[in-house]
């Protein structure tokens, strides 16, 4: 080869060289803007039919807040599509599509199916990992919102009320803002939380956290299928068994619940906060709060917290205390089931009633205050009614344990009635309600007391009028000795010489309280005409719907009118012909001092008349006489 021909050869191997090196580095290019175009291309917040999702690639939220896209958790080397915080440096998954069916391998493809559904697949198995089961759409997208709801919709409708489907009805483990936690009940869609296995885990765990629609809704935490915390219902501004948790500056707590919809959801008064609450797979749930000026997740709140929020800790008509010793206390007028339990200090076996009583007149209703409503699963609700409406439903239904407000804003509204036993009571120090407990009538009187009764009879010829009964056990005697004293009527030892003793009823004090109230005095306690005429009068009165005309025309402005006709339901109560009819003392002191005692309607009063209690046993000048074959009297005896 000659010098000019190895020249040449040179220069072609050169030239050569050069194409292929250009070649190269156009290719390198070309590949380089390929990449960065697909990554452009994919770092939106939307995909058609003809765009994926591939491993390695994610959806960013227009306001890139939330990212989706393949994540392996902790230690994990299974690959899931989730969604998760963007711009919070800790790694904070909120949703997982495919968390009971995770990938093993990083050939996935997430991609709009034939039928507009949102499909995953492994590519490498050709088969189908999860999908969104919607029906059918015209033209669909998926799109990623700010909200971190993954959602599928018409491309040209952006209505959310018309999403073909969308990742906050099939939450996870966490509840974001603006998400609903409950039913809607025209579709028996279901939206509850599941914790994950672990934290390397996030497959279907344990513990949910669910809206029981039924009665007076509230949410659980279950534990599979068992109840280990109970939120208590919706009180009108937040949960009642979660009286810390109230709207804030921060945070608009809301509850629903009507024919169509039973959900509770939250929301944040500034975007630029950011809370989530969760189910952890240890069985807590959690609210956080995350800091950005110390980057880190603030627990904000978590339950079950202490011992009184363990569903049931102290079993039926028990109440649980955290401020007692131990926490477990019985209603009053119950006592332990299992005596021997309590005293170790388990309550779980609940309360059990001391004695049985007589719906129809021996019980009133115990005021207990700051608590946390009973478990209202079975409890019947009505937004309308008044307090006092819902006491008059309560008194008539004899299944009727206890009613309470069902929403405590503006001084209270609305109606809770429970039929059935009262589970998982719990006193608080701050915050809780007010429930109002069926119980004995005796359990509504203290052993030694003093009542006043008829006190507002001022500005009248019975000025200083004051009756008071005294209560108060003998120690002579197995039954209880009542007294009477009253000033300006009759000298107090005229009264404590027995003539409301054991060997005396009721009967007597009825007549006073209505000559008390019509302005008829009569010294002594033995029943003259004008007494049988008042008692026929006030009947008549009664039974015609008259018996406010009783009253003393010089006490009518003096007395609430209310007042007045619960005296003389009282009085004609304890006239009635029959012994047995009669209340007895405790239930006419607890009808006298509280307007949440039952009076039952009176029955025909009993028109007899007795001896003077001045006559001696051995008179035979004075004869007693009587309307009826004979007369009874009630004996009281200590319980």
């Amino acid at each position: 080869m000659s010098w000019n021909q190895k020249k040449r050869r040179e220069k072609q191997l050169t030239e050569t060289m050069r194409k292929v090196i250009a070649l190269h580095s156009y290719t390198i290019l070309c590949s380089i803007l390929l990449i960065f175009l697909s990554n452009i291309s994919i770092a939106v917040d939307t995909i058609t039919p003809t765009q994926t999702v591939r491993d390695g690639e994610m959806l960013v939220s227009s306001g890139e807040r939330f990212e989706l896209g393949f994540f392996s958790p902790g230690n994990s080397k299974n690959r899931y599509v989730g969604i998760w915080y963007k711009q919070i440096t800790i790694p904070t998954v909120v949703w997982v599509a495919n968390r009971d069916n995770p990938l093993t391998n990083s050939s996935g493809i997430l991609r709009i199916g034939d039928e507009g559904n949102l499909i995953l697949l492994n590519e490498a198995e050709a088969s189908v990992m999860w999908w969104s089961n919607q029906s059918k759409a015209d033209n669909p997208v998926a799109q990623l919102l700010d909200s971190g709801n993954l959602v599928i919709r018409e491309a040209n409708d952006e209505d959310p009320q018309n999403y073909l489907w969308q990742s906050f009805d099939h939450p996870t483990d966490t509840l974001l803002p603006g998400m609903k936690l409950g039913w809607n009940l025209k579709t028996s869609m279901n939206r509850y939380l599941t914790s994950w296995k672990s934290e390397d885990d996030p497959s279907t765990g344990d513990f949910s956290f669910r809206i029981d629609p039924h009665g007076f809704p509230e949410a659980f935490l279950l534990n599979r299928l068992v109840r280990q915390y109970r939120s208590g219902p919706w009180d009108g501004i937040g949960f009642s068994g979660v009286p810390e948790i109230k709207p804030s500056s921060i945070f608009n707590f809301s509850f629903t619940s009507n024919q169509e919809e039973v959900y509770y959801s939250f929301s944040l008064k500034n975007e630029s906060f950011v809370s989530r609450l969760m189910v952890n797979h240890s069985g807590q749930l959690q609210r956080y709060t995350w800091l950005e000026t110390d980057r880190f997740w603030n627990l904000f709140w978590l339950a079950p917290k202490d011992q009184c929020d363990n569903y049931r800790e102290c079993g039926a008509y028990g109440i649980c205390d955290m401020n007692a010793s131990p926490v477990c206390k019985c209603v009053k007028g119950f006592e332990p089931k299992n005596p021997d339990d309590w005293y170790l200090r388990d309550g779980s076996g609940g309360c059990i009633k001391k004695s049985e009583f007589d719906c129809e007149k021996g019980y009133g209703f115990l005021t207990l205050k700051g608590m946390k409503l009973p478990d209202t699963s079975l409890s019947f609700a009505d937004k309308s009614m008044t307090l006092k409406e819902c006491e008059a439903v309560c008194r008539k239904n004899c299944s009727c344990t206890a009613y309470a407000n069902s929403d405590i804003t503006g001084g209270g509204t609305g109606c809770v009635i429970w039929t059935g036993d009262l589970m998982d009571l719990r006193k608080y120090t701050e915050g809780g309600q007010d429930l109002y407990v069926r119980v004995a009538a005796s359990e509504l009187v203290p052993n030694h007391a003093i009542f006043n009764s008829l006190s507002r009879v001022d500005s009248t010829p019975l000025a200083e009028l004051n009756i008071h009964i005294f209560i108060h056990p003998s120690h002579h005697f197995k039954y209880y000795s009542w007294l009477v004293a009253c000033s300006g009527y009759m000298s107090p030892e005229y009264a404590m010489d027995g003539l409301f003793s054991m060997k005396s009823d009721v009967f007597s004090f009825g007549v006073l309280v209505l000559e008390i109230i019509s302005g008829k005095k009569n010294k002594g306690f033995y029943y003259s005409d004008n007494q049988l005429n008042l008692l026929g009068h006030v009947w008549r009165l009664w039974r015609e719907g008259k018996a406010v005309a009783l009253l003393d025309s010089s006490m009518r402005d003096s007395c609430p009118t209310y007042e007045v006709l619960r005296c003389i339901h009282v009085g004609l109560l304890c006239v009635q012909e029959r012994a047995e009819d009669r209340p007895t003392i405790s239930s006419v002191i607890l009808m006298l001092n509280s307007e949440n005692a039952i009076l039952p309607q009176p029955k025909n009063p009993g028109f007899c008349l007795v001896r003077s209690p001045i006559e001696t046993e051995s008179s035979s000048s004075k004869q007693e006489s009587c309307t009826i074959n004979q007369v009874t009297v009630t004996m009281l005896e200590a319980r």
